[in-house]
């Protein structure tokens, strides 16, 4: 009975693949007509000088320790070779390959994984090279595009995604892992902050009447400008910034993120769509949270005498609206005390230096044990 060991990173890659355990040892049972274990486990590998996961250079010994017959590391850190995303890496003659998260995309994640995990085992079971396999009818189907490459030195072999919409299908995958809705658990000083100062605006009668003057073109306007306010002053004050130049490897390497021009560039618009995403659902919450209260405080019939004419709801809105563009303002006072570590795991940044970090931790405890 082959046992097929899945380890995944910590967070969305290993949340994902342990829903799929089920289906995809069900899945090895009924294809390869025999039964197969599938066992998961949690646990992130550190990168190398080059940037590079070094998988099959530990991947026997992994498999030893746990009695695997395969192995597949899922990994949440995007990966290119020759600047097209690479959707997996493997070598079938150490039965190891490695899976990158964001190359699956935005949609349909869970089923494409589960797809890929079961044809990518079946794959190392049949020690058959992805290449020859996509001449005929491909057992390991990837969505998109593929191409494969062989490494002459080592035998690896490398999918890529080559299509004209491969990049943007790596940054939607690459939003996806950061998860913008669990930024907003870091937030919540900014958050209470922003409601206090939106709260205020609700009992000002002067913001009543600027509301009521106010178009709706203007206050789409204020609001865009408040969001992307919001969103610079955390990148900025968090250091999310990821500059090129702070990059620590080859430029020459055809593995890995690419050159750190576009390692920097996917990284740093992952992180601003992300921060953007997650104030935008801040400023949702609290302009329903402010809404309710005007709603349930301010009398209809004082609001219209402010107002000079009959309140009706789409004042409330405006009022509402207004007032939750000026709180988000007010919200980076209050993100000054917002834990900067749970902010910054929110990026791929962040995360590649704690992996670089755990190699340079590995490389102290074996000089020192020596």
């Amino acid at each position: 009975m082959p046992t097929l060991g899945v380890m995944a990173d910590p967070g969305l890659p290993e949340i994902a693949v342990r829903r799929i355990h089920d289906d995809v040892e069900q899945s090895l049972s009924q294809s390869d007509d025999g039964q197969w274990s599938v066992e998961v486990e949690g646990g992130a590998l550190p990168l190398n000088a080059d940037g590079d996961i070094p998988l099959l250079e530990r991947a026997e010994s992994l498999m030893e320790r746990r009695q695997w017959d395969y192995l597949i590391y899922v990994t949440d850190l995007p990966r290119t070779y020759n600047k097209q995303p690479v959707a997996y890496e493997l070598d079938a003659s150490t039965g190891a390959a490695l899976l990158s998260l964001p190359s699956l995309g935005l949609w349909r994640v869970r089923r494409r994984l589960h797809t890929m995990l079961a044809d990518l085992a079946l794959t190392l079971d049949r020690e058959l090279a992805p290449e020859d396999e996509r001449e005929d009818s491909s057992h390991v189907r990837t969505p998109g595009v593929r191409r494969a490459h062989h490494d002459q030195q080592d035998g690896t072999v490398y999918v890529t995604l080559d299509s004209r919409f491969s990049g943007f299908r790596l940054w939607a995958g690459m939003l996806r892992n950061n998860r913008p809705g669990r930024l907003l658990g870091a937030l919540w000083t900014c958050a209470a902050t922003a409601a206090a100062a939106g709260a205020f605006g609700i009992f000002y009668s002067s913001i009543w009447n600027m509301s009521d003057s106010l178009p709706t073109r203007r206050l789409i306007l204020i609001t865009v400008v408040a969001i992307l306010s919001l969103s610079t002053w955390l990148i900025a004050r968090n250091g999310l910034w990821t500059q090129s130049s702070s990059i620590d490897r080859a430029e020459t390497s055809a593995l890995g993120i690419g050159a750190t021009r576009r390692q920097a560039f996917l990284d740093n618009a992952a992180t601003f769509a992300t921060v953007v995403i997650s104030v935008a659902l801040m400023y949702l919450i609290l302009f329903v949270l402010l809404f309710l209260g005007a709603v349930t405080i301010v009398d209809s019939e004082y609001l219209a005498e402010q107002l000079n004419h009959a309140a009706g709801l789409e004042d409330y809105l405006t009022l509402s609206w207004l007032a939750t563009s000026l709180g988000t303002m007010a919200g980076a006072l209050g993100s000054n005390f917002d834990s900067e570590s749970a902010i910054r795991e929110a990026t791929y940044s962040r995360r590649a230096q704690q992996r670089r970090q755990m190699a340079e931790d590995e490389e102290e405890a074996t000089e020192s044990s020596a």
